[in-house]
């Protein structure tokens, strides 16, 4: 069997190498989306940039038998991100608000 060695890079990774959202944000994205849609894409590429972030709201676990304490970062439930956006999604087409044709 041959052994996957491929490094998976994340987009949130990809964003934040090099300052790229940001530059991208200022020197592209103004001509690259329409001007009413800038503000909530920034929004929502900036929230998935958050996910897991505890300081964006977490929870705090304490074990009983030790006392150790654990938090865990909110996710974003950005529809950018790969994983909230998947959910977004299958709760919109469970909940019957996608009409297929």
């Amino acid at each position: 069997m041959k052994k996957d060695t491929h490094t998976k890079i994340k987009i949130k990774q990809i964003l934040l190498d090099n300052n790229n959202w940001e530059c991208f944000k200022v020197d592209c994205l103004p001509s690259k989306a329409p001007r009413d849609m800038i503000a909530d894409i920034i929004e929502q590429v900036e929230k998935m940039l958050g996910f897991g972030d505890p300081r964006n709201g977490n929870t705090l676990y304490k074990c009983v038998d030790c006392g150790e304490e654990y938090i865990v970062g909110f996710s974003c439930k950005s529809c950018f991100c790969p994983s909230c956006g998947k959910d977004i999604m299958m709760n919109m087409v469970n909940s019957g608000n996608i009409k297929w044709e």
